[in-house]
């Protein structure tokens, strides 16, 4: 019986920081968006400091100036968010960089890129280097380039790679149906 009410405080205890903490992001969130429609950077990011003052309080941090609060109650609470925010979620370029997965690089891992589309290629004695439609670069290793050449003369637009995580942090790139896999790292 002690296991069971020690269990059913232990989860209450768990779930209830959780509820107030998700208070004090919605909080902070519609914070922010009363600060979206600032054009000046250094008046919307003081305003957007004072938009964390109930997480600070919260974490039991120092609270946020007067000044960067001010800035905060003296903004109109939106009905939507206005068409900055909306800009400013846009993505340009590639996809960043894959992460390193910690131990496990030893091993490999999943596909960073599957059956993708090249955009280009471009061969050199030193290796190849192939441009994905999404602004991916990726680049043949020396090592690699020594054992394995290329000599590829289909067009670019027809060729579609997939590359996944190989072992000790390296990249795996394999062309099309090729069952040859080159060592690669992306330089963008």
């Amino acid at each position: 019986m002690r296991k069971v009410i020690l269990a059913v405080v232990v989860t209450g205890g768990a779930l209830t920081p959780g509820l107030a903490w998700a208070d004090a992001r919605e909080d902070v969130v519609s914070g922010i968006q009363r600060c979206a429609h600032l054009t000046d950077d250094r008046l919307w990011l003081d305003c957007y400091y004072g938009a964390a003052q109930p997480m600070r309080a919260w974490l039991g941090l120092s609270p946020a100036p007067q000044a960067q609060l001010k800035l905060l109650s003296e903004q109109p609470r939106p009905t939507a968010l206005p068409a900055t925010v909306a800009r400013a979620a846009v993505r340009t370029g590639p996809p960043p960089k894959p992460k390193s997965s910690g131990l496990f690089d030893v091993f490999g891992g999943s596909d960073v890129v599957n059956n993708a589309p090249v955009q280009s290629y471009d061969l050199k004695p030193t290796g190849f280097t192939i441009t994905l439609l999404d602004g991916q670069v990726w680049q043949q290793t020396e090592d690699d380039a020594d054992k394995k050449p290329v000599n590829w003369y289909q067009p670019a637009s027809s060729m579609r790679v997939t590359i996944s995580q190989g072992a000790m942090r390296s990249f795996n790139l394999i062309v099309g149906d090729e069952n040859t896999h080159h060592k690669v790292r992306r330089i963008r």
